[in-house]
């Protein structure tokens, strides 16, 4: 087995998580600024350690995607073309910002820590791994 990585892709900043090799438990990683995103990607890609990559995919409530959206399927064709070992996906990441709030007030996170949307872009990240790890198990 391989780690699982979640990729919550934005304009601003993309948040990451991944799973140990088992598949058990994840780890939130550092958010990065957007235009660092190949870096952050290729570290983790080149690790060897990650056998799936899961994109959250934003989408309109109508289910069409938002550009956002658009150009995370341009970045995993990218991806794959270079990555042939690598399996590839993507899943709805629907309202995981506002799942991110809520769960990080439940865990009783403070206020000034919550209102980093750096931390939110973490939390996203986790549960989109979360939602991803549930889908396929």
């Amino acid at each position: 087995m391989g780690r699982v990585l979640a990729i919550d892709y934005g304009m601003k900043r993309t948040g990451m998580a991944w799973t140990d090799p088992l598949q058990i438990a994840i780890t939130p990683l550092e958010t990065c600024a957007t235009t660092d995103f190949d870096a952050c990607c290729t570290d983790c890609l080149n690790s060897g350690e990650v056998e799936t990559v899961v994109f959250g995919l934003p989408t309109h409530a109508d289910g069409h995607l938002t550009p956002v959206g658009e150009k995370v399927l341009k970045i995993i064709a990218q991806l794959k073309a270079k990555y042939h070992s690598i399996k590839f996906d993507t899943i709805d990441e629907s309202f995981t910002s506002h799942r991110a709030r809520n769960l990080m007030v439940q865990m009783g996170t403070k206020k000034k820590k919550r209102e980093k949307k750096e931390n939110i872009d973490q939390m996203s990240a986790v549960l989109i791994l979360r939602d991803y790890l549930n889908k396929i198990l």
